[in-house]
């Protein structure tokens, strides 16, 4: 789940209230960017090296070894993610060492993740990788050309439908162990979550170029770089799993295993 960071909020106030002084040089869009993509590319290195590592070691038969790193990478890495991200968004200075960390430990996750996807839907990671480079640069152009804004009411409205739609899956999910639901049309209303979900990432995608927007033209040091670079980076990541799981359930109800 990806509701924004609450230290790009407390920034992007500050910015437009013209609080952030430079001290020594002023953030521009070309170090937001190549610092995004510092996060960006540690992020799919680890993906990628954990995929292949994992396919190689299915297909000399450590399929048990396999399956159990699996299950301890799942189990150990979601708390030290969490602890990284609170730390980052209450102490942002801390963002250049942490945000690194938190890139290479979600990394592996996503490369575990597409390893066992693409075992029964080959192609499937790769298709959710381009689909979320094309919604990056769509919201950049729309974002560059026709200056749209997301306003703060209309944010908060989106968290609250958002928060709606999360119960809504979970009294669903908790009526289909109960058999009212079977698991096709289960299925299908999982679909309808993700693809609502994939409009709340784009949503956030939009908000967050507009916060460098925001950090860059207010002129604020070069320091706030790493903290709206390393949100918009989190936010591609959570629009990348909402693609690949929109994809999986479309394949799931349409498609045929390999």
């Amino acid at each position: 789940m990806r509701l924004g960071n609450p230290a790009i909020r407390r920034l992007t106030k500050q910015a437009s209230n013209g609080e952030l002084n430079a001290v020594d040089s002023c953030a521009t869009y070309k170090g937001v960017y190549l610092k995004a993509a510092l996060f960006a590319f540690l992020t799919m290195a680890t993906a990628i090296l954990t995929e292949f590592l994992m396919f190689w070691a299915i297909s000399n038969g450590y399929i048990a070894e396999a399956l159990i790193a699996v299950g301890i990478a799942f189990g150990i890495s979601f708390i030290p993610l969490i602890i990284i991200a609170l730390v980052i968004t209450f102490v942002p200075s801390t963002v250049k060492v942490l945000g690194g960390v938190y890139a290479i430990l979600q990394g592996a996750l996503l490369g575990f993740t597409g390893c066992f996807v693409d075992i029964f839907y080959p192609g499937i990671a790769l298709a959710a990788f381009l689909g979320t480079v094309i919604v990056f640069l769509v919201s950049l152009f729309v974002n560059s050309v026709f200056k749209v804004r997301i306003s703060s009411k209309f944010a908060r409205g989106l968290m609250i439908a958002f928060f709606s739609i999360l119960l809504v899956q979970l009294l669903v999910g908790l009526l289909s162990l109960t058999g009212i639901f079977s698991y096709t049309a289960y299925l299908w209303i999982q679909l309808v979550v993700s693809v609502l979900c994939i409009i709340w990432a784009t949503l956030m995608l939009s908000w967050d170029l507009q916060n460098i927007d925001y950090v860059v033209q207010s002129r604020a040091d070069k320091k706030y770089e790493w903290i709206v670079a390393f949100s918009l980076v989190t936010t591609l990541i959570y629009l990348y799993v909402e693609i690949l799981e929109l994809l999986l359930r479309v394949m799931m109800l349409f498609g045929r295993r390999n």
